[in-house]
């Protein structure tokens, strides 16, 4: 019995992808933090530190996964598989989590005052 490999993916994808789920990691552990450090009392700037970093992480992780997005649209239409359609949906998705994350974290950041360096 002769086993079939499984198509190969290219260099540019396995790193867009490992790239965009180490910034979405970053994201969530910075807004954790935030979360945590409200209720334990952190300074106020610590604070504003925190929100500054995952808004540069989330803006970070839409633009990496919008890149996904269309590196696996492409792919969907260049080769005509269908197995990277599940990809593009979930990079979609990851854009409007990082876009919201991002306009929560500015949002946050204009309301507390700490826009001003």
């Amino acid at each position: 019995m002769k086993f079939s490999r499984p198509a190969k993916k290219s260099l540019i994808l396995i790193l867009v992808k490992r790239a965009v789920f180490f910034l979405l990691a970053l994201c969530l552990i910075t807004v954790f933090l935030y979360v945590i450090g409200t209720s334990q009392g952190f300074m106020d700037i610590t604070q504003i530190i925190l929100l500054r970093l995952s808004t540069i992480f989330a803006i970070f992780l839409a633009i990496g996964a919008a890149y996904g997005a269309i590196l696996d649209a492409s792919m969907v239409i260049r080769s005509k598989r269908s197995q990277y359609a599940g990809g593009t949906v979930v990079y979609l998705l990851l854009v409007v989590l990082g876009g919201i994350i991002a306009a929560l974290a500015a949002f946050i950041i204009v309301l507390s005052g700490g826009n001003i360096p």
